[in-house]
């Protein structure tokens, strides 16, 4: 047997371990008395407000990213392309601060909501209070994730839809008929997926829904682990989560088939020049969302930044945004190094099993949410620290508050967008380049260094910005697994919402967005064209 292949099942394992141990607390002894509590009263109310958020995020989601992604594909206008550009920057936004920004505008409607309790009474007041709230929470989450949507539409409107939108132009059908019966059809798959991704991001936010009082699934565990101080209990309801979840990823990847994402050859410019109406049109379609996702929180927070007073706090900002980069870079330097060797052996010693395996690897880690990954990986830490033979030099490294099981939590979380961007770049290069290297006689090794790792340069720097960018929005796993007095600018920022000072989380959060907006526009400028 080739000795890379055991290192490819060890580097699968390392990953998967958390999924794994999480999915055994199916079977796994908890109190019955705080089971009983969870399934009684605070699971059913936390399905209904996930489901609700949920399918109002997605909605709004596809509300904003659709119609842009239409506009800016189809259409030749001025200021297309920067407003193609603008369109991803809300990504940069994370969800908690989005929540934090709307405080002013939520508080501005108290008045009318007195009104309401002055003049229909408590219950209606209470019934408008609450849509209030949703309909708030759904409509910023949606602002900064529809994103997601747009990148997976305007992918899949400038690919396989334009010889098809054509043939049918040429056939006498409408605009509107064009979009319902053609490109839409053709763009299910890549919509289907950035729904998931909507979804996900929805399910795993933290900060957002607790500073709206929505108990979603995420609140549900840390309070299940945090309040009722019922570790067993939490890790089977995050078993029971992750597994609906894993549940519709494969529903999602049948709704998908083998549908593709994107096509090489394409027309070199099949947009339309729009009339005076549709110029219209595009320009609002690609406005309003990058009005709300974007311009609207930058204006707030700068607006909050001057404010702003109280003690100097420039040490803690600095050691914030230290931990926050390093543990970025650190994150996304161990993706990379981990999707390379995984992606590579797979290349040259493709299998059936080796490839189901790296899939599931690509599909665990970002298809749990943070609040059920930090569990799992508190119970794999717990596992590992009771094995006998364990040297005592390892006990401090492997404490469930260091470091290194934060680290851990992350690669597993991340290594998605590192995996599965390697490997779609992989199956991009011709094997014939493979067989070429080795009649000349070269080894696997020297292949992969002198041909194929600088061919996937771009698409290894597309993926690192990627993941930094997402280390650093990152709350919920940072959160619970960070060890003690150990703040990231997200958990800094959370930190300060937490303590009512509101207007404290603009410096931290204008970074956060600038480094996202900053990453971003490097990928969409100097490295998307050429992947």
């Amino acid at each position: 047997m080739s000795p890379t292949k055991p290192v490819f099942w060890l580097l699968c394992a390392i990953v998967l371990l958390p999924v794994a141990h999480l999915l055994s607390g199916l079977v796994a002894p908890a109190d019955p008395a705080t089971w009983k509590q969870l399934v009684d009263h605070l699971l059913p109310a936390a399905l209904r407000d996930s489901i609700i958020l949920t399918v109002g995020v997605c909605l709004l989601s596809l509300l904003f990213g659709l119609p842009a992604a239409w506009c800016v594909t189809r259409y030749r206008f001025p200021g297309r392309r920067w407003l193609s550009i603008l369109l991803v920057l809300p990504l940069a936004v994370p969800p908690y601060v989005a929540a934090y920004i709307s405080t002013d505008a939520r508080e501005a409607l108290i008045p009318w909501l007195v009104e309401i309790r002055r003049n229909h009474g408590v219950d209606a007041y209470l019934q408008v209070e609450l849509i209030h709230r949703y309909a708030w929470l759904a409509t910023m989450l949606a602002a900064v994730l529809y994103p997601y949507i747009f990148l997976a539409a305007r992918a899949a409107f400038a690919s396989a839809g334009t010889r098809a939108a054509e043939s049918a132009s040429l056939l006498g059908a409408g605009p509107w008929r064009r979009f319902f019966t053609v490109s839409l059809p053709l763009a299910r798959p890549a919509l289907v997926a950035g729904l998931f991704l909507v979804a996900m991001e929805t399910l795993n936010d933290y900060g957002a829904t607790s500073h709206f009082g929505i108990q979603t699934l995420t609140p549900v565990l840390f309070r299940t682990w945090f309040g009722l101080d019922d570790l067993p209990s939490a890790l089977r309801l995050a078993s029971f989560v992750l597994l609906a979840i894993l549940l519709l990823r494969l529903v999602e990847v049948r709704l998908r088939g083998r549908a593709g994402y994107h096509q090489k050859n394409r027309p070199s410019d099949p947009r339309l020049v729009p009339n005076t109406r549709r110029l219209i049109a595009c320009y609002t379609a690609c406005l309003i969302p990058i009005a709300i996702g974007f311009l609207y929180p930058c204006l707030t927070l700068l607006h909050w930044l001057r404010l702003a007073s109280g003690p100097d706090r420039s040490a803690d900002f600095l050691r914030a945004a230290f931990h926050s980069v390093g543990l970025g870079l650190g994150v996304t330097l161990a993706c990379l190094l981990l999707a390379l060797p995984l992606t590579g052996i797979l290349r040259f010693h493709p299998g059936r099993l080796r490839d189901a395996l790296l899939r599931a690897v690509t599909l665990c880690g970002y298809a749990a949410p943070g609040a059920v990954l930090a569990i799992a990986i508190f119970a794999t830490a717990s596992a590992i620290r009771g094995i006998p033979a364990l040297p005592d030099f390892l006990t401090p490294l492997l404490l469930s508050g260091s470091i290194l099981w934060l680290s851990y939590g992350l690669v597993v979380r991340y290594f998605t967008i590192a995996g599965q961007m390697v490997r779609e770049s992989y199956d991009s290069l011709p094997r014939s380049l493979d067989e070429q290297s080795r009649l000349l006689g070269q080894s696997p090794i020297t292949t992969f260094f002198r041909l194929h790792l600088p061919l996937l340069r771009p698409t290894l720097a597309a993926a690192g910005v990627i993941i930094f960018i997402d280390v650093i929005k990152e709350l919920p796993l940072t959160l619970i697994l960070r060890p003690f007095d150990f703040e990231t600018l997200g958990t800094w920022t959370y930190g300060l919402a937490n303590q009512g000072t509101i207007l404290a989380t603009a410096a931290p959060s204008l970074v956060i967005i600038l480094i996202g907006s900053l990453g971003i526009l490097l990928v969409e400028l100097l490295i998307w064209k050429r992947l």
